[in-house]
């Protein structure tokens, strides 16, 4: 558990009361359930680590003792230390966080600002353009929002706001709240001119809030009103954002989205606005055309339904497949929406009936095999377009398991002027033909994957596979901190937890080959230096993996001791790692 004594920078004013109260209030399952998606496993609950890439589960949340661990990389603690590995922020900043959603005030002794805290200045941000949406001067928004049937209401629930068309309005005030420059630039709210001045990124712009899942505001969308310059105006990647890991309101629709069992996507602002406004609560906006692997993995956690809904044009369309087999690949069950006459979500619902004709439009929608069956069709007819329309097709169903395809078989293949046992083996003959294709390639690329390995892991990963004994009484705990490499921790992970005969089945029907022979290249390592099945050969692997991960944080501490970026901890650290390398050296 984290205790505040043991935290640095954590201030005597806070003190355990407000750690407390904190914890009384609010549930590690609550706290953790934003960032991963959990399954009740025994006593507790079981989800992918969001501290190291996995496929296999391994981090733990135990309720009754209010924290958690993951046997992959060995991470654990309770909400405090979650949020701050997380987020990356320090005790304070968590604190102020925590608390904030706990709706507990903190005792402190001081009202003055946290430099630094580039959180606190968005909001600050955040405050000044709400302000001036309501002043004399947010005239011309206000009169767009009209337009755009955005009531008063409405703005002041999203947190709508204006720019106005002043060049340094925003800065300026900043100033008057001790904001520092580079604090300033950090979080994308200024930039600096050619003759050394600062002025604001957004100008006359209406402005949409984004915050991240936690709710916590990361950047801002601004939308221009009249005159010339882009349509919209974004907050650049950086410290606090970026683009490919959020989600515009999944804030405000991760409750709902678990409640209905699915998820909404559309491409902006105002169409996922929109689709609140009429209580589509589930709606987010993927904040571009294409859908991230990173934004994906957010909707994973929360559904395994997804309905997208973007544009109808080509790229659109283009956009809507690459986004579906993305989230497909990851496990989700994934629907296309197609709005008529061209609209879009915005459109549509603002127009009369509109909201009848988008449900309409939902019990309609496609899921990936068929979708991606009508965007080629068109081509289908055409002898010129024929092949690439068949190719791409093809294509995507090779990346989908044959159950997902099985029960669209029948319209596959009448639109492909095929017998459905004729599609069968067209589309086996595509998937072999990717296979065996590079057979030599291939079978040079495992070559090359088992070469970019340790040794020593491949030996470890065998040992433990052909002895029991070993395999009972090893604790993942205790191993997978002497892995460097993700797969083979994979691996490892398994090994302990399944017998080999289970595992040899599951890889073979999941055509994973890699394990297996990872597993034969590290027996053949043993036999080649004649590692004898006993204690001591067992020991040798295992000193020399703790001595190469010793050796690897001794390297990452050089390196930033001779950047000047090392602390007296981690210089203290290195004397202390360095002196144990020269003393097994002298006992080798």
């Amino acid at each position: 558990m984290t205790q505040v004594s043991d935290v640095p920078n954590s201030p005597r004013v806070f003190q355990s009361d407000d750690v407390r109260k904190i914890k009384d209030r609010l549930d590690i399952l609550d706290v953790v359930g934003d960032k991963v998606r959990l399954h009740r496993a025994g006593q507790g609950y079981m989800g992918l680590c969001p501290f190291h890439n996995e496929k296999t589960p391994s981090f733990r949340v135990y309720p009754d003792r209010q924290n958690y661990h993951c046997f992959g990389c060995g991470k654990g603690g309770d909400i405090f230390t979650f949020v701050m590995e997380t987020e990356g922020l320090d005790f304070r900043q968590t604190l102020k966080v925590l608390a904030e959603r706990a709706g507990v005030t903190l005792l402190e002794g001081s009202k003055k600002r946290v430099s630094g805290n580039l959180h606190e200045v968005m909001e600050m941000a955040g405050r000044f353009y709400r302000s001036l949406l309501s002043a004399p001067e947010g005239e011309p928004a206000r009169a767009y929002l009209e337009r755009r049937r955005i009531t008063t209401e409405t703005a002041s629930r999203f947190e709508l706001g204006w720019s106005g068309s002043g060049w340094d309005s925003l800065w300026r005030t900043l100033q008057g709240e001790q904001v520092t420059t580079q604090e300033a630039l950090d979080a994308g709210l200024v930039l600096e001119g050619q003759r050394g001045g600062f002025y604001d990124r957004f100008r006359g712009r209406v402005i949409f809030p984004i915050r991240d899942v936690t709710g916590r505001l990361i950047a801002f969308g601004g939308r221009i009103v009249d005159g010339e310059g882009a349509k919209y105006v974004n907050s650049p990647e950086g410290v606090l954002y970026s683009k490919r890991r959020n989600l515009y309101l999944l804030h405000a629709a991760k409750n709902a989205i678990k409640e209905k069992k699915r998820a909404l996507l559309v491409e902006g602002y105002m169409d996922a606005l929109r689709l609140h406004i009429h209580g589509y609560s589930e709606a987010v906006a993927s904040l571009g055309a294409s859908l991230t692997e990173e934004q994906a993995k957010l909707l994973k956690r929360f559904t395994d339904r997804c309905y997208i809904c973007y544009d109808n044009d080509a790229a659109g369309q283009e956009a809507t497949l690459r986004g579906m087999y993305i989230l497909q690949n990851l496990g989700l069950d994934v629907h296309v929406i197609s709005l008529p006459s061209g609209k879009d979500p915005d459109e549509l619902l603002r127009s009369e009936g509109g909201k009848e004709l988008f449900d309409e439009a939902i019990g309609r929608a496609r899921p990936l095999v068929l979708q991606h069956l009508h965007a080629v069709r068109p081509s289908l007819t055409d002898p010129a377009g024929r092949r690439r329309g068949i190719r791409s097709l093809f294509e995507g169903l090779a990346q989908l398991q044959p159950t997902v395809v099985a029960p669209y078989v029948s319209q596959l293949a009448g639109a492909l002027d095929l017998y459905p046992n004729e599609f069968r083996q067209e589309l086996e003959q595509f998937r072999r033909g990717k296979r065996d294709q590079p057979k030599e390639e291939r079978r040079s690329e495992e070559k090359k994957r088992m070469f970019v390995h340790d040794p020593l892991e491949a030996a470890l990963c065998a040992m433990l596979w052909r002895d029991d004994e070993l395999r009972r009484s090893c604790r993942p705990e205790e191993m997978l901190p002497l892995i460097s490499n993700e797969d083979v921790k994979e691996i490892v992970l398994a090994i302990l937890m399944e017998s080999p005969q289970e595992l040899e089945t599951r890889w073979h029907s999941m055509n994973e080959r890699f394990p297996l022979t990872f597993i034969a290249w590290g027996g053949a390592f043993c036999e080649e230096l004649e590692y004898p099945r006993d204690a001591d050969s067992w020991n040798t692997v295992l000193v020399g993996l703790a001595r190469k991960r010793v050796k690897e944080r001794v390297d990452v501490l050089d390196a930033r001791m001779k950047r000047n970026e090392a602390t007296i901890e981690e210089m203290a650290e290195f004397q202390r790692l360095a002196t144990q390398l020269k003393g097994g050296r002298k006992g080798t």
